[in-house]
Order: C-alpha cells, then structure tokens, then sequence
C-alpha cells in the first residue's frame, strides 16, 4: 500500500521538467515545455541563430514568394511574349540575391565557423521600397485627379436663365441647373456671381474677374459685345448674357481637357527613360547579368588567386569564389532602374496638377 502511491509521478517529473528548462534557459536554450524536453533526446544537433540569419530568412520568405507574386506574375507574361521589362529585372535581381542567402544558411548550418553574408534583407528592401514608390505614385494620381475636380467646380450649379420676347425685352427668369444651359440662352450673372457658361454680353457693363481662367490679376470691363469666359466671377454690374458654348465647347472644359491631356502625355526625360528602359531591360538580361555580373565575379576571383589583394579581405571560413560571388550578386542587385519608372511620370503628374490650381496652364513635360 505503501509503495504503490504514485508519489514520484507527482514530485519527480514536474521537478525534472522545471529543473531542465531552468538548465536550458542558463545556456541559452529556450525549452518550449516537458513535450519538447522529453522529445530531445531525438534531436541530432541544434542551430543557434546568433546573428539573425534564420530570423532574417523566415521574415524574407513570404516577402519574397507572396508579396511579390505580381512580379513573378509580369515577369512571366513578359517572358511568354519574348520581351524582358522591369518585372523581369526585379524578379532577377531578388532572387539571385534571396537563393544565395539561402546558401549562406546552409553553409552556416554545416560548417562551425562559417561567417558568410547573406542578403535577405537586400531582397526584401528592394521589393519594399518599389512597392511603396507605386504607392506614391497612385497617391500622385489622386491628388492630381482632386485639382482636376477643382478646376470642374469652377463652373456655378445654378444659373438665372431669361425669357426675352421678340424685340429683347426680358419677359420673365427663373432659376436652372447649369448643366441645363443651351446654346444662344441668355443668362443673367449679377455681382459676385460666376459665370455660368461662354459668351458674349448683349445688356450691361462691369468688371469681370479672369484670374482663374486666364491669369489676369486685375478684373477686365466688360460691356455690351466683349465675350466673357465660364467659371469666371463677376465683380460688379449686373451682365446679361448670351452663351455661345456649353458642355465641352465651353473654354474650361478645354482647360481641364488640356491639363488632362498634359498629364499623359510624355515629358522628353521620360521618353529618354522609357528608351533607356526598353533597351536597358533587354540589354541587362543579356549583356548586364551575363556579362558585367560574371566579369565582376571572375574579375574578383582571379584577383584572389592571384593574390591582387590582402587576405584580410576575405571573411573566414569563406574563399575568393564566395567573395567574388557576392561582388557579383551585388552588381545584378543594383541593376534596376525603378526610379525612370517611378519618379518621372509622377513628377510630370503632380507639377501640372498643381500647376493648374493655382492658375498656370502647363501644356506637358516639355514644359
């Protein structure tokens, strides 16, 4: 009776399994719990990630396989077409950089004193930093698209249309949408009112304020026969008014046509870029990567045999072969121009869309 109470199962293990963790935890093994200290005498040989690198790997993989899957994506829709573009290079550059950092791994996971560099954090940064260049890109685009609008909210949502018998005489006005407004109406824009649609006064004078169309500083006079421009603003005097142009006719809907127009179309330096991409791209995947990359290499590699340069160079455990592989690893790593891509074609967006609300009319790039 006596021995048959299980007083070692309640004392024994418990305290084997505090007294290995606590162990473990002294030299620095993290022990899970007792399932996984039971399950060590299993274990062969253990890595210990002191510098990162296993840390670094887990967080680059799905950076590298799910966050860039739009690459791999364009790459092969480009491959499939017999062309090369930026999709191709980005795809290259990464995964020489991301698969030989694999190879540092397993060659620190086997050899003791292995030092090697891995570049898991290159490939990652890369994708990163062209990820968030289209994201400023599309910012870009939105904040051009909102002084568009602007531009669109120059034109009044009302106008006061006037009934007029044969000999002129005004018979009766009522209030109208703008969009509304016909060809030969006549409206009637009294003091600080907008213009409603293009013109040409028929009754009154004042003085009209132009800058948001034109640019003039000062207000223009206006009087019987001169032509007054929609989205402009009527200082003083009450002004009749017969439209001669609405809807897309009108001069600001051919401001804003204009502005658009300027924002697709090409400044010279991006057609430079966009030359330079097209053979840059093509040229890299033959000549750049085959060549440069490997004459980097074997430029390095011969000049450690040689002994062109101190041993203190080379990191232990490594050799001139893995020297020289990195040197040309880094050189196809650089090789993308993302920012001919990027930065031209937003610039060129962003400059005529501020351009335009603040009144200055920027026909394109070229300008």
């Amino acid at each position: 009776m006596v021995i048959a109470c299980p007083y070692a199962l309640g004392l024994a293990t418990p305290t084997a399994v505090m007294v290995g963790t606590g162990v473990g935890a002294s030299q620095g093994v993290f022990i899970k719990g007792g399932q996984a200290l039971e399950s060590a005498h299993k274990v062969d040989c253990i890595v210990f990630d002191k510098t990162g690198t296993l840390l670094r790997c887990e967080f680059a993989t799905p950076v590298q396989f799910i966050i860039r899957r739009r690459f791999y994506v364009g790459a092969y829709k480009a491959l499939r077409k017999g062309s090369a573009n930026m999709d191709v290079l980005i795809v290259l550059g990464t995964n020489a950089a991301y698969f030989y950092s694999l190879y540092v791994v397993e060659r620190a996971a086997l050899s003791r004193h292995f030092k090697g560099s891995d570049f898991f954090e290159t490939s990652s940064m890369l994708i990163s930093f062209i990820l968030l260049g289209k994201y400023l890109k599309v910012l870009a685009k939105g904040k051009t698209s909102q002084a568009i609008a602007k531009l669109m909210n120059l034109t009044p949502e009302t106008a006061t249309l006037l009934t007029q018998d044969d000999e002129g005489s005004v018979v009766s006005e009522r209030q109208i949408d703008s969009r509304l407004i016909q060809k030969d109406d006549v409206i009637k824009v009294v003091p600080r009112a907008k213009v409603a649609s293009d013109g040409f006064v028929i009754w009154g004078q004042g003085h009209v304020n132009e800058s948001t169309i034109t640019g003039e500083a000062k207000p223009v006079a206006k009087r019987k026969g001169d032509m007054v421009i929609g989205g402009t603003v009527n200082e003083n005097g009450v002004l009749h008014v017969k439209v001669t142009r609405v809807g897309s006719e009108s001069v600001l809907s051919q401001f804003v046509r204009l502005v658009e127009s300027a924002q697709m179309a090409k400044a010279p330096v991006q057609k430079i870029a966009d030359h330079i991409s097209k053979y840059f791209v093509p040229l890299c995947l033959s000549l750049h990567v085959i060549v440069l990359s490997l004459s980097t290499w074997l430029s390095w590699f011969l000049a450690g045999k040689l002994h062109a340069y101190p041993k203190s160079w080379i990191p232990s455990s490594t050799d001139s072969f893995e020297l020289a592989l990195q040197f040309g690893i880094s050189v196809m790593v650089i090789s993308c121009p993302c920012a001919l891509g990027l930065a031209t074609p937003t610039a060129v967006m962003v400059g005529t869309g501020v351009g335009a609300t603040q009144g200055m009319l920027i026909k394109g790039g070229k300008h």
